[in-house]
């Protein structure tokens, strides 16, 4: 039986290392996701900035925090929804957020801090799904994350986007049998 790096921390190590990558070539952050390249329709960096942007950190700190979420959430998560519906969530989940960031604001945006949220937001809900108290808990860091705003280099309107999406996805695929 092979044994595969699960999608969880593949995601961390290649983070760790645009997040390396970004401390030695400081300039990277341009690979960030805004619409300066797509409203200059330089479409090859903007297209570039879809596989960079979620994974370049600004901060060691922040790059361990979301490493943590995506560790703790993603892996458990990963293992009760499987490896093929949790690369589809990733994958639906970038592409939303890369046309929402591009098309509704001027920032320069990176880190999968966005995908640390969603995991949340949909780990909570299949704690509700089957009745776990522990819910209750979710709900609050949900509350939390979203209102964490109050720092000035945090958004709330991609933290609240971020658990809006993966309640939809949720909603879409919870009864179908298809994705299970």
């Amino acid at each position: 039986m092979k044994k595969y790096l699960s999608i969880s921390n593949t995601l961390i190590l290649i983070s760790l290392i645009f997040t390396i990558l970004k401390y030695i070539f400081p300039w990277i952050i341009i690979f960030g996701i805004n619409n300066y390249f797509y409203n200059k329709w330089d479409y090859l960096i903007y297209f570039i900035q879809f596989f960079t942007w979620t994974f370049l950190h600004e901060w060691v700190l922040h790059f361990f925090m979301n490493s943590f979420f995506v560790w703790f959430f993603g892996n458990q998560l990963e293992t009760y929804i499987w490896r093929k519906k949790y690369l589809i969530f990733f994958i639906t989940t970038t592409i939303f957020l890369w046309l929402l960031i591009t098309n509704l604001t001027n920032w320069n945006t990176i880190w999968i801090s966005w995908f640390a949220m969603a995991l949340l937001t949909y780990y909570t809900l299949i704690l509700y799904k089957i009745w776990n108290p522990e819910y209750k808990w979710g709900i609050t860091a949900i509350i939390l994350n979203i209102w964490i705003w109050i720092v000035p280099w945090i958004s709330l309107t991609w933290h609240l986007w971020w658990s809006i999406y993966w309640i939809i996805f949720y909603l879409i695929t919870k009864n179908n049998k298809k994705y299970l």
